[in-house]
Order: C-alpha cells, then sequence, then structure tokens
C-alpha cells in the first residue's frame, strides 16, 4: 500500500495506528456520552410490595370461620424467587381487660387450599414454630417449588382454609353480641398498596357495628375507607398499609346466629401440674444447701486468685528504687488511697482499663477528647443532631491506640478530611481497633496476671450462664428444677466474677491504679474553690478527658462552670470545638452522649410478626389495630 506521495507504509506500522486511533474514538466516546448523559447512579434493590390482598371471611352456622385471601404480589428486583410464605398464628395468650389469662386461645386450621391463576407453582409445605414455651404458635405455609423461579414480576396466590376458635362472645354487654375481631394481615410482612375484606355472618351485621383499623400494633387508627354493610357482609378497606403494620376489623353477630361463639380456650401452654409444684419444693431444698455452700467456696477462690499484688512496705502509688527488689503481697482493699491532684502520666485509655478492667465507649471517647484538646482533631457540632470530626494533625497521636483511632475513623485520609459520627454505630470499627490495641499495650507493660478478655474474664462468663439457662429453660421443667438447684452456685459465680473482671494486678499495676484511683477521687470530690491552677491555663479541657473516662465529665463541667462565674476561667468556647457552646454552658453530657452512642452498635430488630395477645373486643372503646385474634405474617423466598 502507497500514499498519495508514493511513500510505503509498512502494514504492522499501519495495524497499530489503526487499533490506537480506534481506542482514542472509544475514549473519546465515553467521554462525550457520560459528559451528556452524566454517570448514572447504582440503583438498589427493590423491596417486595403486595399490590393487593383481597380476603373474604364466612362466618359459617355451626361457628366455623371460612378464608380466603387472594395476594397479588410484586416481587423484589433480586431475581430467583420460588414463591412466597404465609404465617398464620395457631395459638396466642388470652388477655381479659388488657391483661394476661391462665389460658390461650386455640385457632385450628383445616381444609387448606393454594391455587394461583397465573400458572406458578402451588406446592405447599407447612411448619410450625412456637415461642414463649409454646403459649405462641405460628404456622408457616411455604407456597412454591425449589426447583423452580419465577420469572415475572407478579404472582397470584388463593389460599383458603377453615378456621375454628376465631368468634368470641360479649354476653355482659347491653345488649349482647357475638362478635369476629379479627387480625387480617398481621404484621411480618412489606408494604401493601391495598388491602380490602368482605365479612359475611349469619342473619348479616349489625347496621353500623362494623369496625377497621390500621397501622401498628395497638394503633386506634381508623383504616382509610370506612366500613359498610353491604348485603349480609361488612366491607373494609385500607390503601398503603406501611410493612409491619397491621389491619384489624370487628363485626357483630346477632346472638345465637351461630351455634359456637365462643374462643378455644385451653390451659396456658406453660402451666404446671401438681406434680411439677412438688418437685420445685425438692429443689427448694436442695437451693438452701447451695445457698450455704457456694458462697463459703466462692470466697476462698476469690481471695486465692481474684485479689491485687502489692509491693510490700511502700505507700500506695509508688514503685520501688532502682534495681530494688521488693516483696509482692496480697492487696489490703481497705487501705486507704491518697488523693491525687494531677493525672498518672500514662494514656487515658490506658488507665480506663486499669481501673475497672473494662474498655468500652468511655475510653473511646476520652481519647477522641484527649486528641482534640492535644490539636490533633476538632469537634464540630452546631446543632443537637450534628456531631463531625476534622482531622488536624495526625502526628499527634504517638500511642498506637490512638493512631488506631484514627485510623479507624479517617482511613488515611490527609488532614482536612471532616467525618461524620452522628449516626449509632460509626464509631465503632475505630473503637473495636482502639480496644485491640489498648490491651496489646497493657500486656506488654505487664499490669495483670492476665488481662480481662473483652466479653468475659477469669471464671465462668455471664453469657456461657445465661446460655445453659436459656437451655435448660427450653429442655422442659425436669432441667429447669435441676438449673433452681444450682441457681445460689450460679449467682456464686457471677459475684465472683464480677469482682474479678476487674482483673489481679501486678504490685506495678496495682500502683499504678492507686495513681488513677486517687484522681478519681480528686475530679469526683473537689469544688471550684478548691481548684489549684496556673493562670491561663484551660483545666477544663485538661482534665474533661479524664472526668469522661471516670463517668464524672457533666460534675466536671458544673465546677469548671463555677470557676466561670467566679471569674477564673474565661467564659469562651473550647478552642479544640467549633459550635455554638461557651465554656459556662459546654454540654458535656450531649457531647459524651453522642460520642457513645457513634461507638455502639445499631441494635437489631426482633423481627416478630404476632400482633399480641386475643382477647378483648373491638367495640366499646377498646378495640385497636393486633388486638384481634389471629394474625402472621407474608415473606417470599
Amino acid at each position: 500500500m502507497t500514499t498519495r506521495a508514493g511513500t510505503v507504509l509498512r502494514p504492522a506500522l499501519l495495524g497499530r495506528a489503526s487499533r490506537l486511533l480506534l481506542a482514542l474514538f472509544l475514549a473519546c466516546g465515553v467521554v462525550i456520552t457520560s459528559a451528556l448523559l452524566g454517570v448514572r447512579p447504582a440503583y438498589a434493590a427493590t423491596a417486595d410490595v403486595v399490590r393487593s390482598l383481597d380476603v373474604k371471611y364466612t362466618v359459617n352456622a355451626s361457628g366455623t370461620l371460612s378464608v380466603q385471601e387472594t395476594w397479588v404480589w410484586q416481587f423484589g428486583s433480586d431475581s430467583g424467587r420460588h414463591g412466597i410464605k404465609r404465617t398464620l398464628v395457631v395459638r396466642e395468650p388470652w388477655a381479659e381487660q388488657g391483661k394476661d389469662t391462665d389460658q390461650d386461645a386455640v385457632y385450628t386450621l383445616s381444609n387448606l387450599k393454594v391455587t394461583s391463576p397465573d400458572g406458578v407453582s402451588t406446592e405447599v409445605s407447612r411448619s410450625d414454630d412456637s415461642t414463649r414455651k409454646g403459649r405462641e404458635v405460628e404456622t408457616t405455609l411455604q407456597i412454591g417449588s425449589a426447583s423452580r423461579t419465577i420469572s415475572a414480576p407478579t404472582a397470584t396466590y388463593v389460599i383458603s382454609y377453615d378456621v375454628r376458635g376465631a368468634l368470641r362472645s360479649s354476653p355482659d354487654a347491653n345488649p349482647p353480641y357475638d362478635e369476629l375481631f379479627w387480625d387480617v394481615t398481621g404484621t411480618g410482612n412489606p408494604a401493601f398498596e391495598r388491602v380490602s375484606v368482605t365479612a359475611a355472618v349469619p342473619d348479616g351485621p349489625y347496621e353500623g357495628a362494623l369496625r377497621c383499623f390500621a397501622g401498628p400494633v395497638q394503633s386506634t387508627n381508623t383504616c382509610t375507607q370506612a366500613p359498610k354493610v353491604q348485603g349480609d357482609a361488612g366491607v373494609f378497606r385500607t390503601d398503603d398499609l406501611p410493612a409491619g403494620e397491621n389491619m384489624s376489623i370487628g363485626v357483630k353477630i346477632q346472638p345465637g346466629a351461630v351455634a359456637v361463639a365462643t374462643p378455644d380456650l385451653q390451659p396456658r401452654a406453660d402451666a404446671r401440674t401438681p406434680a411439677e409444684q412438688a418437685a420445685i419444693v425438692g429443689a427448694g431444698v436442695a437451693v438452701g444447701g447451695a445457698a450455704i455452700a457456694s458462697p463459703i467456696l466462692g470466697v476462698a477462690y476469690y481471695r486465692k486468685r481474684g485479689r491485687d499484688q502489692r509491693y510490700a512496705g511502700l505507700p500506695p502509688g509508688t514503685f520501688p528504687a532502682g534495681g530494688q527488689q521488693v516483696e509482692a503481697v496480697p492487696n489490703d482493699p481497705d487501705l486507704p488511697i491518697p488523693v491525687a491532684f494531677v493525672p498518672p502520666k500514662i494514656p487515658v485509655a490506658e488507665a480506663g482499663l486499669l481501673v475497672d478492667g473494662v474498655l468500652d465507649t468511655k475510653e473511646t471517647a476520652a481519647t477522641l477528647v484527649d486528641l482534640a484538646v492535644r490539636g490533633g482533631v476538632r469537634i464540630i457540632s452546631e446543632n443537637k443532631n450534628d456531631m463531625r470530626v476534622d482531622l488536624l494533625d495526625p502526628s499527634v497521636a504517638t500511642a498506637p491506640h490512638e493512631m488506631a483511632l484514627l485510623n479507624g475513623i479517617f482511613h488515611g485520609d490527609p488532614p482536612g478530611t471532616v467525618v461524620d459520627l452522628g449516626s449509632q454505630g460509626s464509631l465503632l470499627p475505630a473503637h473495636q481497633a482502639l480496644d485491640a490495641s489498648v490491651r496489646e499495650q497493657v500486656t506488654a507493660r505487664g499490669w495483670f496476671t492476665k488481662v480481662p478478655g473483652g466479653r468475659s474474664t477469669t471464671g465462668l462468663g455471664f453469657g456461657v450462664v445465661a446460655l445453659v439457662f436459656f437451655g435448660l429453660v427450653q429442655a422442659g421443667l425436669w432441667a429447669l428444677l435441676l438449673a433452681a438447684a444450682l441457681l445460689p452456685v450460679l449467682i456464686t459465680v457471677l459475684i465472683v466474677r464480677a469482682k474479678m473482671r476487674r482483673g489481679q494486678r501486678t504490685p506495678e499495676g496495682r500502683a499504678w491504679s492507686d495513681q488513677v484511683e486517687g484522681f478519681k477521687t480528686y475530679i469526683a470530690t473537689a469544688e471550684a474553690d478548691q481548684l489549684r491552677f496556673e493562670e491561663g491555663e484551660d483545666i477544663f479541657s485538661r482534665y474533661l478527658p479524664w472526668a469522661i473516662v471516670f463517668g464524672l465529665a457533666e460534675r466536671w463541667s458544673k465546677v469548671c462552670g463555677d470557676l466561670v462565674a467566679m471569674g477564673r476561667l474565661p467564659d469562651t468556647t473550647p478552642y479544640w470545638y467549633y459550635g455554638t457552646m461557651n465554656l459556662s454552658s459546654f454540654n458535656t453530657g450531649f457531647l459524651t452522649g453522642t460520642l457513645l452512642s457513634s461507638a455502639t452498635p445499631v441494635p437489631v430488630s426482633s423481627g416478630s410478626s404476632g400482633t399480641g395477645f386475643g382477647g378483648g373486643s373491638s367495640f366499646g372503646g377498646g378495640g385497636f389495630s393486633g388486638g384481634g385474634g389471629g394474625g402472621g405474617g407474608s415473606s417470599s423466598w
């Protein structure tokens, strides 16, 4: 191949140039397209929604309730769904006048059938799950096939069944009446766009004797449409029911219209028999014997394994002179510790672990404030919902745990980075990194014979005790009686554990602990007119981290507020803080409370789908969402 000038081009060079030109063209296309359209955000997976739930209740003359539920289920954006699960309450505690009784209401299911006009699988597997020692039982219907998935965005399921024991009666009312008071949806569901119900009863419902509640459990909010009578049925509807909220309906029935209008009440599932009661008395005798022996053994164990060691003959808080060998003796817990007017020369987080054997969120909050006081960070709070930290000088962090804390917050970002700590749990990873580092440091210093663990200490941990006890309770009465006989032993173990939670200090650790405890006494007892400090010294900021770790931050703030009133401290905003509070009005509780919350894990919800107690009436001002029988929930799988 030649150019117009006759120059010969090598094929390899031409191919390389063509590929380069093509790559540049494609790159330009990507840039131009991004500029015109913008970067598309990543879309979060959408949740399931029930487009509609249509329920038909028919109260038969026998008193049995026939139910037909038609679910139009819209699956979320996650693929691979096999079907839905429908959970129905079949046993729950019975309440009268809002109080639990010694009876449970039992709802017996029969004639279960599932169909679908959409042709999806309607295979059904049934399982029961009980809680509260069998007082609450739910039946879960898993509908669909594990070998088939649903490709369509929605599927319709028609579930029909009969319930015995659904009705209740109010013979003492004036006039008396029977009633269907039923929780239609339960609380364990996704959001509903529409829930409509018809409830047909023999001889038709009383005119105007219809109730409809929609909202959280115990809410008296009414449904979005007022119920009405059509023929022999009551008609109910509510729209846009949020996830986790319930719809309940109430229908009065003419007395005598049904053969059985009373609930199926049975003795509470956890009731004890006379033989079991006698066994409890026998267990009490064993408890008495254990109550005498276990404390004696516990005291002996603690005196040997739990008491601190101390340098013999040296005053509290002092160390042997260089090279001096001093005997270690058991610590006398009644030995008075002198007041210390300055904090010990150890990091505040190490002092917190040393004084009580526990390193929790107080030490993290105190360390962060200490770094702020020393100029490493600035704490920003411009309103009650605001808590941010601005990185100023990371070189201020010299101890390993301080560097771990800053790295956990800022992840190596440069000075000027601002991180929001206003939400619960936002500081948790940094707190965990600090915890591990402090324990390593204290271990290396040899201040404990064994550094207390993060969740347990010497002896049987509380978590193990609680787990064993819970297992015995679930195993039945006889295992529970055994646990009762062992209860004094368990109590002794817990008391000894609590005393040993602080760990056993070596003589050096005990001397440092004396200094920490002496300074804690100073912060806890000193009044404003007793404080001595140099003019211009910011004593509030200097000692605030220590007050936080001692749990005395509010007191220290009040004492320093008194110093401002006396004219001994200027009423200015602390230099390490940016916000709206001056020293005289500094809300230490807000500061520490927010920091402690940010280092605390977010609690996990229980996920319960029940609606509470059955019992009571939907009429006479006593009705609310979740007050009827039944309930349950639904989900996809």
